[in-house]
């Protein structure tokens, strides 16, 4: 193998001029990059969910993309995983800047893929990686604590404040519901508690544009 080569995901392809391509790459030791792909329209491999080692050269805002191999079959996603996975790509590429590393992100990636593919629980794989990614952000709470450092009560009630974290409350999120988030606990209630959590903690990175993935999801 080529020792240039780095492992690589596709998050996002556009055409560029007559043959060519400008592509969102995610890349353990790079973080988000764009390229450009001379003549790279008709390549099989430049597709998401192919896991790929590519050769990039340096060439300004954009990285001239020098090559891929395969790095393991294509991921088989159809249906809803599929839509799951394109609203992963849309995350990384909405929220990362370019050129800006996150290798602890990488696992986690690479992690709610193959959990798609495996047709596991797909909001689970979503809450996952979402709370993930907004810890790899610096934007992560402390799901076990309020925001005086007591520990949460099962009995209890708390709301969320993105910036500074969960305040004990008469109503709003139930500590038993947060409490078995922190613990794997994928109970139906707090399945649905993560859900709303995520949206809060999401939605001041994402600001007021629609989330395209989502608006696919809904129209399935």
């Amino acid at each position: 193998m080529n020792p240039t080569l780095q492992p690589a995901w596709l998050l996002h392809r556009r055409p560029f001029r007559n043959t060519s391509l400008i592509v969102e790459l995610f890349v353990p030791a790079l973080g988000r990059v764009g390229a450009v792909v001379r003549g790279g329209r008709k390549d099989p491999l430049l597709a998401p969910f192919t896991p790929l080692w590519i050769e990039l050269k340096s060439a300004g805002e954009l990285y001239s993309f020098r090559g891929c191999e395969p790095r393991g079959p294509r991921l088989a996603l159809q249906g809803k995983p599929l839509y799951c996975g394109f609203y992963l790509n849309e995350l990384l590429t909405r929220l990362l800047h370019r050129d800006d590393p996150h290798p602890e992100l990488w696992p986690l990636y690479e992690q709610a893929l193959n959990a798609l593919a495996e047709g596991q629980w797909l909001d689970v794989a979503l809450r996952q990686f979402e709370l993930g990614l907004v810890e790899e952000m610096g934007y992560g709470i402390a799901l076990g604590y309020d925001i005086h450092g007591e520990a949460l009560r099962p009995d209890g009630y708390y709301l969320l404040d993105p910036q500074q974290g969960l305040l004990p409350a008469q109503e709003g999120y139930h500590g038993n519901d947060l409490l078995a988030i922190v613990n794997g606990d994928w109970q139906p209630s707090a399945r649905k508690t993560a859900l709303h959590l995520c949206r809060v903690l999401l939605a001041p990175h994402l600001g007021d544009k629609p989330l395209k993935s989502r608006e696919l999801f809904r129209e399935k």
